[in-house]
């Protein structure tokens, strides 16, 4: 440098540093004219930023390091000029800026790492991993990269490889807080709950203040059903930084598991009357709506959570689709047809975006061989499915079919171990994505791909899109169509469709001969026998429902409303998980009320385990449009008949395929009228309630319902027409 050069930077430095930032961006601006030297543009890179001026801080920057491109200093000082926009939340110019030193220093590391950091807030996740990987591979021990390219890889759904490399990162340095934080997460998301918390504790001792970090653990609090936990770190987290928008809809969420549906839809009012536009609060708003039975309401809160554009082909808009779908089928008044439409809307949106990468199986196309396998599942654990999913698994010919079990279970517990037993390969895939998980199913050469859960929390149909095997169906949960044009069949039964349903379901429709499902009790011995028919001890007859809220429409309401009315001594019995609310259990009270019914003679609450509940029920009562599923099932089982009315296939058929199946057709009605006229017969049929109170878990027991090895070869047969079919329409 010349003394003239540095006579002129010094006094631009001693205005600057008497703070007259004004009189220093002057003179700097007139030194330029003269003067082209990287030290000038450097000092006037101080100035534009202090001075809040971030593109006159890029472009000096830019022409100090045309200039210097090699010293140190200059560049940490661009480098600051990019952290600074990220601090402002310019993500778009902070990614020019770091893209243009990748292109002028492609050997910076970290120039790399500042741009994946700005694809990672623009959402730019597949960059944003190429980018980082770039810098890791310069800088293969910096714990900050490491961390950054966990948290793209978590944002990707790449939970296993994040996993790892937060881990190593802490192994380098276990109080970074930020990896600390983005490996909780992970683990969060994989099921590892209880870790997660661990590592979030150990954070905080740290960071006891990082409002980001009391909110997450929050949300493992929640995943261990620590509910109460989870609300307190969610009011810590918002005392201390009341724009941490998302954790105002994991506030409502923790209330609605409490089953405290009152101060769920009350915590989201609140919060969408002054933020209207978080998605997540909408999401919730109508889960907890759904709850209290509110069902047009909550279909409307799932539209608006759909509005925002920017949730195509996310993780959430899927989640928002389940909970639309799912409530859509309790919705008493709209046809089956523009329900059906708004699964093909699904489709549109999440399924067929995948079809142009769906790619030839090469699969050995012998008739004969034995077949490969797969279900998938989120449930090969203590969960509902267990009574119908283990008994199959259990009773396949492993001579004829080879057996995988694709588990995106949240926990494991005995049954896992049941399952895990029962099967040739055992794949855990929380942490895989969407696609590691396809590419895995197609490395297995899996023939036959079963989706389990359909519309249903935590399922992979984004997986069942990407078309992973030659033959797909669903079966079991949810009850109806998954919309996916990718999958091929729907498993069911003759009593679950009609003849003139198949344009419902984008899967061709499998009927079985037999039930669609069998069922194996666990826990006789705690269950205990039928007991004697309540009306003989109470002297009246006591009818039953153990279903979902949701259920409870108002078609179903008038109809209870009139068998009770038809029998004026008669009681009823409602109780579920829906019911912990005292307010929702005086709601639901109110709406028979309006009907003349008085409250004595209604029995509204919840009681687990349901077995003395239903020692004390004379018949169960069906809902409709969308029929109960398992507590029917159980009901059957504890000697209480119940009365199904046959609508909509297949959710408004799942009763008529339970008494199909169990041997009494005699109690499936075809028109609200009948179903009422069914009730009050057998309430006034005390000899016939008391002889199938002593004889229907026999009955059951002898039935096509519990016939497993029978139900395992009808599966199996299934399987292999299948395989048939797909077979010779390649050879076509």
């Amino acid at each position: 440098m010349n003394a003239g050069q540095i006579k002129g930077v010094k006094d631009v430095l001693a205005l600057l540093n008497a703070g007259n930032l004004d009189a220093a961006k002057s003179l700097g601006e007139r030194l330029l004219h003269s003067q082209n030297k990287p030290d000038l543009f450097f000092v006037m890179q101080k100035i534009a930023l202090l001075q809040g001026n971030a593109q006159d801080a890029i472009d000096y920057g830019q022409r100090m390091l045309k200039l210097a491109p090699y010293q140190n200093e200059f560049k940490t000082a661009y480098h600051e000029t990019i952290n600074y926009l990220h601090q402002q939340r310019q993500f778009q110019v902070m990614s020019e800026a770091a893209s243009w030193l990748t292109q002028s220093r492609s050997a910076d590391g970290q120039a790399w790492n500042l741009l994946g950091i700005s694809y990672i807030e623009l959402g730019r996740f597949d960059e944003a991993r190429q980018a980082l990987e770039r810098a890791l591979a310069m800088m293969p021990n910096n714990k900050h990269v490491m961390s950054n390219l966990g948290n793209v890889l978590i944002s990707m759904s790449c939970y296993g490889a994040a996993i790892d490399y937060l881990e190593r990162a802490l192994k380098i340095q276990p109080d970074l807080v930020p990896a600390c934080n983005n490996l909780g997460n992970a683990y969060r998301y994989v099921g590892r709950a209880s870790d997660a918390i661990k590592i979030y504790e150990h954070a905080l001792k740290i960071a006891p203040d990082y409002a980001e970090l009391i909110a997450n653990l929050g949300v493992a609090y929640s995943q261990v059903q620590r509910y109460r936990d989870a609300i307190d770190c969610y009011d810590r987290a918002l005392n201390l930084n009341p724009q941490l928008l998302p954790v105002y809809a994991n506030r409502a969420e923790a209330f609605r598991l409490l089953g405290q549906l009152q101060d769920a839809i009350a915590a989201c009012e609140n919060t969408l009357n002054q933020h209207p536009d978080i998605q997540e609060v909408w999401l919730v708003y109508g889960n907890a709506l759904r709850d209290a039975s509110r069902i047009d309401e909550a279909i409307q809160a799932y539209i608006r959570a759909l509005s925002y554009q920017n949730l195509r082909n996310t993780s959430f808009n899927s989640a928002v689709y389940t909970s639309l779908l799912f409530c859509l089928n309790y919705q008493p008044d709209l046809s089956a047809e523009l329900i059906y439409s708004v699964y093909q809307d699904y489709n549109v949106k999440n399924g067929l975006p995948y079809k142009d990468h769906w790619r030839p199986f090469l699969n050995d196309p012998s008739l004969t061989r034995k077949l490969k396998v797969g279900y998938v599942s989120q449930s090969f654990y203590n969960h509902v499915c267990k009574h119908f999913l283990l008994p199959l698994i259990e009773s396949h010919n492993h001579d004829n079919v080879e057996i995988y079990a694709y588990s995106n279970s949240v926990r494991e517990d005995e049954y896992t171990g049941l399952y895990r037993n029962a099967v040739d390969h055992w794949v855990v895939t929380n942490a895989m994505s969407d696609d590691e998980m396809a590419e895995r199913i197609r490395a297995d050469g899996i023939d036959v791909l079963i989706d389990v859960a359909g519309h249903t929390s935590d399922n992979r149909l984004p997986v069942m899109a990407r078309k992973p095997a030659p033959v797909s169906l669903h079966w079991l949960d949810f009850g109806y169509t998954t919309g996916l044009t990718a999958i091929d069949y729907y498993l069911t039964d003759h009593a679950g469709i009609t003849e003139d349903c198949a344009h419902l379901f984008s899967e061709k429709l499998w009927p079985l001969d037999g039930p669609f499902f069998v069922y194996r009790p666990f826990g006789v011995h705690s269950m205990g026998d039928a007991g004697q028919l309540p009306a003989e001890r109470n002297g009246y007859v006591t009818f039953g429902c153990l279903s979902r809220s949701i259920r409870i429409n108002h078609k179903v309401i008038r109809i209870w409303a009139a068998i009770l009315d038809a029998m004026p001594t008669a009681r009823l019995i409602i109780d579920s998980g829906d019911f912990k609310d005292p307010q929702i259990c005086e709601e639901m009270a109110a709406r028979f009320a309006a009907y003349g019914i008085q409250r004595e003679r209604l029995d509204i609450g919840f009681h687990t385990p349901p077995w003395d509940v239903l020692r004390n029920i004379d018949i169960s009562l069906d809902c409709f449009p969308h029929n109960s599923g398992m507590t029917l099932i159980e009901s059957l089982y504890m000697g209480v008949p119940f009365i199904t009315l046959a609508g909509r296939p297949s959710v408004g058929r799942l009763g008529a395929s339970i008494l199909t199946g169990a041997g009494h057709p005699e109690w499936i009605a075809d028109s609200e009228e009948e179903y009422a006229q069914k009730c009050v017969i057998l309430a006034h049929d005390l000899p016939g309630l008391k002889h199938i109170r002593q004889n229907l878990r026999q009955e059951l027991e002898q039935s096509q319902v519990m016939n497993e090895p029978a139900f395992a070869r009808s599966v199996e047969a299934a399987y292999r027409q299948m395989w048939e079919i797909y077979c010779k329409g390649q050879q076509a």
